[in-house]
């Protein structure tokens, strides 16, 4: 018996017979509940055969549907995610499963995913990931900021569960980093734990460069806190500053203890650390304005098969 609709959100790029796999893995657990639900692929216009590989998908499985969004240029993966989010505003259902299609988040998870009721968000924490040992320390090196910056532990990323009311203001936020901006809303949230599988292809598209800069984009969605960082180290060096002017002042005016250049010095390091940390507080103050007003006029940008209408296209 049918009883509720779960809607998986997933985005592809150039993933080939990737897609097609993890598409299968999936079914392999999804045939063997009882819900109904609706795969919806998000295809990142991929340059390969991606998108008629998925054209000419079909699920054996009475309880899957298949809806593929072709998005009309590139957008990269935080986007192609968002853009999946705008489409499943429309759709009857208050379970959205957001996943990567690589192959690496577990779909066995997706079974305890849909017996959790009383949350806002479920995250899929991560467990053991195989991976470099140098990756592995980059990435407990980045956790280890994050969390001296917001005070929170990100150890999740895209995949979790989501009910319609965050994705509604994950819709009108809009995000450039989706597991940081999770982490942030002011809702009831809990973790299941997985261990990270390996990439279906075998080629991890994370590297240590790839990381930093998916770090930078989660420290944006955290600007606010960063930028009090800079406004407290800003205010910790102009005291020192101030404090040694004094002691300059004191010891030119009222002793004969003054050490020709050292005070000098340490009083231009000192100003022009300052500088700089007020620099970065202007900036990102700015950045923020900028951001702001670019979420205001995010819309869709894809083009639609659903799997009753969609055309049967020949591989290459």
């Amino acid at each position: 018996m049918i009883e509720e609709k779960v809607v998986i959100i997933t985005p592809c790029f150039n993933e080939n017979s990737t897609v097609i796999a993890f598409l299968k893995n999936v079914e392999k657990v999804l045939t063997l509940l009882p819900q109904s639900f609706e795969i919806v692929v998000i295809d990142d216009c991929s340059t390969d055969h991606t998108l008629s590989l998925l054209t000419n998908l079909r699920f054996i499985a009475k309880n899957i549907k298949l809806t593929i969004l072709e998005l009309k240029f590139n957008v990269g993966h935080q986007a192609a995610i968002y853009q999946g989010l705008l489409y499943a505003r429309q759709l009857h259902s208050n379970k959205f499963i957001i996943m990567d299609s690589d192959g690496e988040d577990n779909p066995e998870a997706i079974a305890r995913l849909v017996e959790i009721n009383n949350y806002d968000i479920v995250n899929v924490a991560r467990g053991r990931r195989k991976e470099s040992l140098s990756f592995q320390f980059s990435y407990y090196i980045y956790r280890f900021i994050f969390k001296m910056i917001t005070g929170k532990i990100m150890n999740f990323g895209n995949y979790c569960m989501i009910n319609k009311k965050i994705l509604e203001t994950s819709c009108y936020l809009s995000f450039i980093h989706f597991a940081a901006h999770l982490s942030k809303l002011k809702a009831s949230s809990t973790n299941i734990v997985y261990d990270r599988l390996r990439r279906i292809d075998g080629r991890s598209k994370m590297n240590s460069t790839s990381l930093i800069h998916h770090a930078f984009k989660s420290f944006v969605e955290y600007a606010e806190e960063l930028l009090m960082v800079f406004l407290r180290i800003f205010t910790i060096v102009t005291l020192m500053f101030m404090v040694l002017m004094g002691v300059v002042l004191y010891k030119k005016l009222f002793t004969n203890d003054a050490i020709m250049g050292w005070a000098s010095t340490m009083t231009v390091s000192l100003f022009t650390a300052a500088l700089i940390c007020l620099g970065f507080f202007v900036i990102g103050i700015l950045l923020l304005n900028m951001i702001a007003r670019k979420n205001k006029g995010k819309k869709e940008i894809y083009n639609t098969f659903a799997e009753e209408e969609k055309p049967k296209l020949m591989v290459k």
